[in-house]
This record gives C-alpha cells, sequence and structure tokens, in this order.
C-alpha cells in the first residue's frame, strides 16, 4: 500500500528561519561533554592504575577515529598498571649504584662529567639525596624533569628498565591530554 503524501510544510516567514542549528548545537555541546566526561574518567582511572572497564568501549566511541595512537597508548597503560607511586616505589637505588660495564658511550660519558663546576657554597648532592629527589619529581607529576635526572646520574645506564617506565608513563599522560584536548 502507497502511503499518503505528507502534508506540505507551512510556508510562514517566521518559520522560514533554519532549525537545524537549534536543534543539532545542544546535541553536538552533548556530545563534547559527554567525550571530556569520559577523557576525564579515563585520566581518572589510568593514574589509579585501575581496569577501563566499561569506559573502554565509551572511549574507542568517542576518540576511535580521531586519536588512534592516542588509544593505544592508553589501552598499553592499562595493561601496565603504571602510577607514580608505583613507578616512585620501584627502587633504582641498586640499578643506579651497580657499576655499568665500560663501553665507548660510558668512557665518553665519564670524560664528560669528570670536572663539573658547582658554587662554593653548595656541596655537590648525594647519590640518596638525588633518589630522594626523583622520588619527589615523580609524585608530584614532574615525571619528565625525573627522568632527566636519573638520565645524568651514575649508573644510568642500568636504570634502563625505570627510564623506559618513566617515558611510557609520560607518553601516557600525553595521550590522556591529547584526549582531553581532542574532547
Amino acid at each position: 500500500a502507497a502511503l499518503p503524501e505528507a502534508a506540505p510544510l507551512p510556508t510562514n516567514p517566521m518559520l522560514a528561519s533554519p532549525v537545524a542549528p537549534q536543534i543539532l548545537q545542544p546535541i553536538a555541546d552533548s556530545a563534547r561533554t559527554e567525550a571530556m566526561l569520559v577523557a576525564m574518567a579515563t585520566r581518572r582511572a589510568i593514574n589509579a592504575g585501575a581496569p577501563l572497564g566499561d569506559l573502554g568501549p565509551r572511549i574507542e566511541t568517542a576518540f576511535g577515529q580521531s586519536q588512534p595512537q592516542a588509544l593505544a597508548r592508553i589501552k598499553a597503560a592499562e595493561k601496565e598498571g603504571m602510577t607514580p607511586v608505583k613507578l616512585a616505589a620501584d627502587s633504582i637505588a641498586p640499578q643506579l649504584s651497580r657499576e655499568p660495564e665500560m663501553s665507548w658511550s660510558r668512557f665518553r660519558q665519564e670524560i664528560l662529567t669528570m670536572f663539573v663546576l658547582h658554587t662554593s657554597d653548595a656541596p655537590p648532592p648525594t647519590a640518596d639525596a638525588q633518589l630522594q629527589r626523583t622520588r619527589d619529581l615523580v609524585l608530584t607529576g614532574n615525571v619528565e624533569s625525573a627522568i632527566r635526572l636519573v638520565a645524568t646520574m651514575p649508573g644510568a645506564a642500568n636504570a634502563r628498565d625505570w627510564l623506559a617506565k618513566a617515558r611510557r608513563y609520560v607518553e601516557t599522560q600525553r595521550a590522556l591530554d591529547s584526549l582531553e584536548n581532542a574532547a
């Protein structure tokens, strides 16, 4: 059976203005709000080391097309469960105190750091003080500075695992930032 034809819309000039933007704008705002809430909840879960659970499909829906690299990094971070507390608790002291094997790059580093200039009133920081500073930097969220500090310490070549974890943590934070910016 054929459907009856729809009645023509009134041609009143007051109704001729486009209605679509008035209807679509709240929908777009709602989608942006939802995406921002999902991004923020994802950050909280990742920073707590908690599984994403039902957030997984929601971030995939919200950011799957626009942020695939960020999503891949976040999913990897979920499996790893790295948090600032775990990163700070990961003892790197034994690794840094162990003498690395001598290689050309190690020899060059030793020569470059043989002479260090300090002001006369500031004693050079001890290894324990540097490790405590590293922990403090990590716990306050300044992981990039902690990476730079550890990379300059003697024995840094032995701390490759910790440095890799810290770099992955920083990459995860950048991925979360990109999701929030996209939202």
